[in-house]
Order: structure tokens, then C-alpha cells, then sequence
């Protein structure tokens, strides 16, 4: 949050600020480490956000199990399971715990995220969508929540973009739509929409208006019609596409 006060200010985030991370990065094997490469790269240290998303990647093993505090998803099991994988100490020293967060992002943290997840926080294209949310809904819907491993993804294609590095920005969009789209990840998958949004956005950036239109459809066939920030993209999209090109993100 001091990040983001920072950015609003146009303030330089300094090093004390990105310290305090330091207590927080044994939480999990992503979450915390995603986070910290978001304010990275919205304050312009693109290569300092590369190297922590690198060593997210090395962390983020295929055993690693994705773990989400506000959904459920059929293929989940009893929460008894994340008991062998706490923290603990071997006689090699400290275990980290096998498992990754979703990445939360709450209002007060919007000036420290890529500007796709304001829309997230702003799901309802009018309020009579707010009034239709569950009680559940109503306790998350107004933060911006992703699963860690297409954020990884998603950020990856973001930096290597802005460093021009083409090659590198061409595998992480092919891993993060490969990532979405095999049924294998559906069990590590909570936030299924959120991540077709991504995913929809990398192939605006591409020039792909009809794969993004497909995407964000997706997205709203697989989750909630409404409080689904696809509608804004929709929208959003097809304005681009009657009025011509104009400056998006």
C-alpha cells in the first residue's frame, strides 16, 4: 500500500519499502515474490522485476499445489492434505512450504498492479450486478484476484514486451495460454475467468482482435456472466474495432 502511494505521487518507491517484502516471502513459493515483481515493474525497474519472476519460476516445480482462501473448485480435496506441506526444518535447514497463494490485490494497491486489474476490481458494468452478488462474492469481488501461475505468465510477457525482447515475450504468452487451456491444470486453476482475461489481453497487445474476443468469451462462458470484468473487455474491444485503433493500457 505505500508502494502504491508512492506510485500515485509519482514518488520513487524506495528501498526501505521493498525490504519489508523480506517478511513475507516465506509464505508461500509465489505469492509474495509476484507481488513484489508487479511494483517492480510499475516503477519502472523492468530488469529488477525480471530477476524476481525468474526466481519464481525455478521455485514454482510441478508439485508445487496452487491453494485459494476464497474458492473452491470440485476437484479439491480435504484441506487436511496442506498439513505435510507447512513449513518446516530437515537437516538440510528450512523446508518451503509446497504451495502457492492467489495473488490478491485490494483498492489501496491499485497504482502498484498492471492497469488489467482494475477492471477486476471493478467487475459490474452497472449496480445492478453489485446487488446480485453473494455475501461470499461481496467479501472479494472488489479486490483483484489471479492465480499465481498465469500471473507469473502474464508478467513475464509484460516485461519482456517493454525490454523488447520479442523471442522471450512470444514463449511466456505461448506457456501462459498453454497453462489456461490444458485440462491437466484445471485443478490449479480457482480463478478461471480472471485468467482467460489475461490471456485475452496478451493477444490484444498481439494484434489478435478475434483470439481476444474468443478469450474473453471463454471467460464468460466458464464463469459468471455478470461481475465478470470480460464485459468491460468486450465492450472495450469491440469499440476498438468500430472506431479504430487508440491507446489501451
Amino acid at each position: 500500500m505505500q508502494s502504491s502511494t508512492c506510485l500515485r505521487l509519482q514518488n520513487i518507491v524506495n528501498r526501505k519499502i521493498i525490504a519489508r517484502f523480506k517478511y513475507s516471502l516465506s509464505t508461500d513459493v509465489a505469492s509474495s515474490r509476484l507481488k513484489l515483481a508487479a511494483i517492480l515493474y510499475c516503477s519502472g525497474y523492468i530488469h529488477a522485476a525480471v530477476r524476481v519472476l525468474e526466481d519464481v519460476e525455478r521455485r514454482y516445480h510441478s508439485k508445487v499445489k496452487a491453494v485459494c482462501g476464497c474458492r473452491r473448485i470440485p476437484e479439491d480435496r480435504d484441506l487436511e492434505m496442506f498439513a505435510d506441506m507447512l513449513p518446516g526444518h530437515s537437516d538440510q535447514g528450512f523446508i518451503e512450504p509446497q504451495f502457492a497463494f492467489c495473488v490478491t490485490f485490494v483498492r489501496a494497491e491499485r497504482h502498484c498492479t498492471p492497469l488489467i486489474f482494475l477492471f477486476e476490481m471493478n467487475r459490474n458494468i452497472d449496480a445492478s450486478e453489485v446487488d446480485q452478488r453473494t455475501y461470499t462474492e461481496k467479501e472479494w469481488m472488489d479486490f483483484a484476484e489471479v492465480d499465481a501461475r498465469p500471473f507469473l505468465h502474464y508478467l513475464q510477457y509484460l516485461t519482456f514486451r517493454r525490454l523488447g525482447e520479442r523471442s522471450k515475450q512470444q514463449l511466456s504468452l505461448s506457456c501462459l495460454e498453454y497453462y489456461i487451456c490444458d485440462n491437466r491444470n484445471k485443478i490449479n486453476l480457482y480463478h478461471r475467468e480472471t485468467a482467460y482475461n489475461l490471456l485475452g489481453h496478451c493477444c490484444e497487445m498481439e494484434g489478435e482482435y478475434n483470439r481476444a474476443f474468443y478469450f474473453y468469451t471463454e471467460s464468460l462462458r466458464l464463469c459468471c456472466k455478470r461481475n465478470n470484468a470480460a464485459n468491460w473487455h468486450v465492450l472495450l474491444l469491440v469499440w476498438r474495432l468500430l472506431k479504430g485503433p487508440f491507446h489501451r493500457f
